[in-house]
């Protein structure tokens, strides 16, 4: 290979790649899901809640018989909470199902109210299927509202449990709104619940104390749902802010480590220069030819720690390199032990590649470790093959060990994030090297089934005869 034919590049340079991380799109695809699920529920569960709301409309006329404001209390309470259960499904449902999709699609600010237009269309078509009084109500549009609130206030929030609670709270706690006879005049109670209750309170003169109880009861689970969601919110932002803080823990311990290893690298080229010095004085003063073939191989030997050196120094510069030199490399670095048991070497192509080579083979190494850890305990193996697709450059690293959870493939490149086995720099470091040299990296993953890492890098297009 003739190297004065090849231009250097270095990291900063237009790349004509960029790193591109599959980590699975799990929370989201969850919550679609989750999404559609509560709205089916929703669209099924008024057939089924009908009947009790028929039956306690009963206990409202047995109300007017005794004149029994007790008798109504109750009515009404249970009356409120079936109303509110029957159509909850669909407001929850839609909340969740808008959520997924607006972190999968962009612009994420339009998608989630546009997704609330479902709403009151679910509304109208469950009215339709069963022949039920199903209005989209004041305290619905309220709702609504909240609803829209609450997307840009829990976005952080992962826990789909809290926010159907929350969400259930504020729902509980308008609907109670909707019988307060108070509230008539400003457009609330016009459902049939509400309706029947204002005809029974108004006809035993309880009006008074259905006021209280209404507006009481759906205070306290207003302000229980807005404390509820401050608490959810601080922890979230707290947790947020750790995070964040052990990142910038992390990237500090990485920045020193790494500086101090390159000041440490540095103080290595005053020896070799020395022993290069020396070499060459030995090889003016000797004739014996076998000597100044020991000297010529020293020299050579000097040469290629102080090119690693420089690679380490100057980690932004990609010199020209065959995948070869990569893969002599890692063998290097594997123990024998290790490449006749558990690591298959697999190398299909010798194509010419820009790379820092020291930096590209430790983030390879890097993920054949994982790899190696992954399998320690069931004895499995990591299989390396380098070849060419699509006019690039793969490095793809499988095992076959225990694998990575769908949460835990979330998370992987994070700085700091470790499963307990290392210190968390390791797939923050391999994601760096790999946008420094343009190049893409891939992961997929299965419980119990193992891990594949796949690293495309553009391919040298150099004569190199």
């Amino acid at each position: 290979m003739k190297e004065s034919g090849i231009p250097f590049v270095t990291a900063d340079q237009d790349p004509p790649g960029s790193v591109q991380v599959n980590v699975g799109s799990g929370r989201d695809n969850h919550k679609i899901v989750s999404g559609l699920i509560f709205i089916v529920i929703g669209l099924l569960l008024p057939r089924v809640i009908q009947a009790q709301i028929t039956g306690l409309l009963g206990d409202l006329q047995r109300t007017i018989i005794t004149f029994d404001t007790g008798l109504l209390l109750l009515s009404t309470t249970k009356l409120v909470f079936f109303n509110t259960l029957r159509h909850s499904p669909v407001i929850i449902g839609t909340f969740l199902f808008g959520e997924g999709l607006s972190s999968r699609f962009k612009p994420n600010k339009l998608v989630f109210p546009l997704t609330l237009v479902l709403i009151p269309l679910l509304f109208r078509a469950i009215s339709l299927l069963y022949g039920i009084q199903f209005l989209f109500t004041r305290s619905s549009y309220i709702t609504v509202f909240v609803v829209l609130v609450l997307y840009f206030l829990t976005y952080r929030i992962r826990t789909i449990a809290i926010k159907v609670m929350i969400i259930f709270l504020f729902l509980f706690g308008f609907d109670w709104l909707e019988i307060v006879p108070a509230l008539g005049r400003f457009g609330f109670g016009g459902g049939d619940v509400a309706s029947t209750v204002r005809v029974v309170s108004g006809f035993i003169h309880a009006d008074t104390i259905i006021n209280y109880v209404g507006l009481t009861i759906s205070l306290m689970l207003i302000t229980n749902a807005l404390i509820l969601t401050r608490v959810v919110v601080d922890y979230y932002n707290k947790m947020s802010l750790v995070d964040k803080l052990r990142k910038i823990e992390f990237e500090a311990l990485r920045s020193r480590s790494f500086q101090e290893m390159k000041h440490l690298v540095h103080d290595l080229k005053t020896p070799l220069v020395t022993i290069q010095g020396l070499n060459e004085v030995i090889g003016l003063k000797v004739d014996d030819p076998q000597i100044k073939m020991y000297t010529e191989r020293i020299s050579n030997s000097v040469e290629k720690v102080s090119l690693m050196i420089t690679e380490i120094l100057h980690e932004n510069t990609l010199r020209p390199v065959h995948v070869k030199d990569i893969i002599g490399f890692l063998k290097i670095h594997l123990s024998l032990e290790e490449l006749q048991a558990r690591v298959f070497i697999d190398s299909q192509t010798d194509a010419l590649i820009y790379a820092n080579k020291h930096l590209l083979a430790r983030a390879l190494i890097n993920i054949i470790d994982n790899g190696l850890q992954a399998t320690e305990a069931s004895g499995g193996h990591v299989h390396i093959q380098a070849k060419e697709e699509d006019g690039r450059v793969v490095f793809q690293i499988r095992d076959n060990g225990y694998g990575i959870s769908r949460d835990s493939l979330d998370k992987i490149w994070e700085l700091g994030y470790s499963n307990g086995r290392s210190t968390g720099l390791g797939l923050n470091f391999v994601r760096k090297v790999v946008h420094d040299h343009h190049g893409t990296i891939e992961i997929t993953s299965q419980v119990g089934v193992g891990t594949t890492v796949q690293i495309g890098l553009p391919r040298g297009d150099v004569d190199d005869t």
